[in-house]
Order: structure tokens, then sequence, then C-alpha cells
């Protein structure tokens, strides 16, 4: 897992609860006193031990805790990233390109193992994209607070309609995103 993502977990704790909160889900997780630096590679075993430590020391269902982190992390990920991002994207274009713009160039760089998550994206009309993802990590919940985070970063609230998921034993994710209507 990319060292952006642990060290944005860090960030969501203390943000959200408090540095003590924080200490104690590393201790939780058996990793009491790691620092995580945003460059760096780390073994998705330390995020799957954080995010049990922090399900059990926040009392928040995981889906739950993963999709307010992907929310909080949006922000740092557009800026870290936004070179691949043009600013006159809608957020439902954002989403469509996120794959072809964003992911592919990370993949691309030789000198790291970044391994994001498989999205597929496509336009289903003018008002809906459709998100396939798929990742060993079946983290769609982080996906998906990452979604509403783009929106809230473009002004533009949306609305998920999740049609398949990995953790109902689909073989991928399958989210479509609108404009959440706001009468």
């Amino acid at each position: 897992m990319h060292g952006i993502v642990l060290k944005g977990f860090k960030d969501f704790v203390i943000d959200r609860y408090d540095r003590e909160a924080w200490r104690a889900i590393q201790a939780d997780a058996g990793l009491e006193g790691k620092l995580y630096v945003p460059v760096t590679e780390y073994p998705d075993d330390e995020v799957r031990a954080l995010l049990k430590a922090g399900v059990s020391i926040s009392n928040t269902p995981a889906n739950e805790l993963l999709e307010a982190f992907g929310e909080f992390l949006l922000p740092s990920l557009l800026e870290t990233y936004g070179v691949h991002v043009d600013e006159k994207w809608s957020a439902l274009q954002l989403i469509a390109n996120v794959e072809e713009y964003i992911h592919t160039s990370l993949r691309a760089k030789a000198v790291a193992s970044y391994t994001p998550p498989q999205l597929q994206s496509d336009w289903i009309d003018d008002a809906h994209v459709r998100i396939v993802y798929s990742s060993e990590r079946t983290l769609c919940a982080f996906a998906r607070g990452l979604i509403v985070g783009i929106g809230v970063h473009r002004g533009e609230p949306l609305a998920i309609d999740e049609r398949a998921c990995m953790h109902n034993g689909d073989p991928q994710c399958v989210l479509i995103v609108s404009r959440q209507h706001t009468d």
C-alpha cells in the first residue's frame, strides 16, 4: 500500500479522534511507533491490521470508517496527483478519468511498486458513470468515500448506487455514480 494512504489514515484518526487514539490503534495493530512516509510502499498486512484496530478502538463499522477516511483523504490525493487532473473536469469527468490519467501513470513509474485498484469506467449517459472496481484489498468502501470526496471537492454532491460488491461474493464492485439531486 502506498505510504500516502497510511500517512493519511494517521492524519484522519488524529483529526477525527486524537493522537492517543492513533497510538492505541498502532499498539493494537502491533505497529507501535511506526512512521509512515508518503513516498514509501508498505505491506498490505499493515493496512489490514491498522483498519481492524481502528474499527475496534473507534467502535465504528469498517465500511463507515473507510468511507469517512476516503472522503477525508481526497484533498491530499488531489494535491499530490493533481498534475493528472484537469481543473475544468466536473466531478463525474474526474471519476471517469481516474484510471486512465492517474492510476495508469502511477503504475508506469518504475521506481514504485504501487498497485492501485483496477478501475473501469464508462459513461452510461450524460449524468451517470459506471465504475467497476477490482482489488485484492477489497477496499470498495474506501473508493466510495473517495467518490463522495470528489463530489464535495467539486461542489457537486454525488449519489452512488452499488449494483455489485465483492463483499457479497461478486467478482468485482459495480458502482453507478450520478449527480445527487438536491430538491
